[in-house]
C-alpha cells in the first residue's frame, strides 16, 4: 500500500522530510517528493507517476484534494499549520531565504514576489504576503479532514512533542514492529548502525563492511534516534535554539504563535478579509 505525507509549505516541511528520507532508506523503501504539479506532468497524472516509478512512500506539498484523490489505495498522514503563522514564515523566507529552484522546478512566481517584499517594509509586506499566502492556504481551505485512511495532525504538535508525534506518524504506516517484540534489540542494534553510515559517523567505513540485517519494520527506538538527530540547532547550521531568531536562516525561529508578534489590526482583517474564519474551521484560536 502506498504511504503519503501530506506537508504544508511553512509547516516543518523539510524536517519532516528528512526524517522520511532516512527511514525509507532503512527499510529500502522508494521514497519520491513531489512539490508541484509540473513534477507529474509528464507522466499525465501523480497516480501515473506514482505506478511508473514504483513509489512506496509519496512526500507532497501543498497537494489539492483533487489530485490527492487520484491515488492507489493509502495511508497517510496530513499535517497542518495555523495559517497566520504560515503567513509570517513565509514572509520571511520569501523575502530573505527560500529557493527559486527545487526538484527540477522553477518558482517563478516567488521571483516577482520576492522582488516586491524587498521593496516594501515588514508591516506592508506581511499585508502582500497574506494574499500570496492563498496557493498555500485556499488548499488547505478545500481540503476533506474526515477522509479514513488520513491521519490529521499539527505541527504544533509534532514539534512540541516529537517523539510522540513520529511513533504514532510510523505506527499509522504501519513501520513499527509491535510492543514487546522479540528481538526489538536487534533491530535497535541494527538500525544503530545503518545510522552511522547514513550519517556518515566517522566509523561509517566499518559498519558498511559489516553485513547487512534485513529490517521490515523499524524498532520503536527510531522515532527517538531520529529527532534526536535531526534537531532545529543541526538543521539551521548554528548554535541557536528554537525561539531565537535568525532572519536569514531558513529555519528562523522554530516555535509557533509568532504571528501573534507580527499582526496588527491591519493584518488581522486583511487576512480575515482573504482568507476568512479558515484558522477557527482548522481549530486554531481565534484573533
Amino acid at each position: 500500500m502506498l504511504l503519503v505525507y501530506s506537508g504544508r509549505h511553512k509547516a516543518a516541511s523539510s524536517w519532516s522530510r528528512a526524517i522520511l528520507r532516512e527511514a525509507a532508506a532503512l527499510l529500502g523503501l522508494n521514497m519520491v517528493t513531489v512539490i508541484a504539479p509540473e513534477q507529474w506532468a509528464p507522466y499525465g497524472s501523480l497516480a501515473e507517476l506514482v505506478r511508473q516509478e514504483r513509489v512506496d512512500l509519496l512526500s507532497l506539498t501543498n497537494i489539492e484534494q483533487r489530485h490527492y484523490e487520484t491515488l492507489p489505495p493509502r495511508r497517510t498522514v496530513n499535517i497542518i499549520r495555523d495559517p497566520r503563522d504560515i503567513v509570517v514564515s513565509g514572509y520571511f523566507s520569501h523575502r530573505n531565504t527560500h529557493g527559486i529552484h527545487a526538484l527540477g522546478v522553477t518558482w517563478h512566481e516567488l521571483i516577482d514576489h520576492r522582488k516586491r517584499l524587498l521593496e516594501l517594509d515588514v508591516p506592508d509586506g506581511l499585508l502582500e504576503e497574506i494574499e500570496f499566502s492563498g496557493y498555500f492556504l485556499d488548499h488547505m481551505s478545500t481540503w476533506d479532514y474526515h477522509q479514513p485512511e488520513v491521519l490529521e495532525l499539527r505541527m504544533e504538535d509534532q514539534i512540541c512533542d516529537q517523539v510522540a508525534v513520529w511513533t504514532q506518524i510510523f505506527e499509522h504506516y504501519g513501520l513499527l514492529v509491535p510492543r514487546r517484540t522479540v528481538g526489538e534489540w536487534v533491530r535497535a542494534t541494527a538500525v544503530r548502525w545503518r545510522l552511522a553510515a547514513l550519517r556518515a559517523e566517522p566509523d561509517a567505513r566499518l559498519r558498511r563492511a559489516l553485513p547487512a540485517f534485513t529490517l521490515g519494520r523499524l524498532p520503536r527506538s527510531y522515532a527517538r534516534l531520529a529527532v534526536d538527530h535531526y534537531t532545529f540547532t543541526r538543521l539551521s547550521s548554528s548554535d541557536r535554539r528554537p525561539g531565537e531568531v535568525d532572519e536569514m536562516n531558513h529555519y528562523r525561529n522554530g516555535v509557533p504563535g509568532d504571528w501573534r508578534k507580527h499582526f496588527t489590526e491591519r493584518h488581522r482583517k486583511a487576512f480575515r478579509a482573504r482568507h476568512g474564519d479558515l484558522a477557527e474551521r482548522l481549530g486554531y484560536p481565534a484573533d
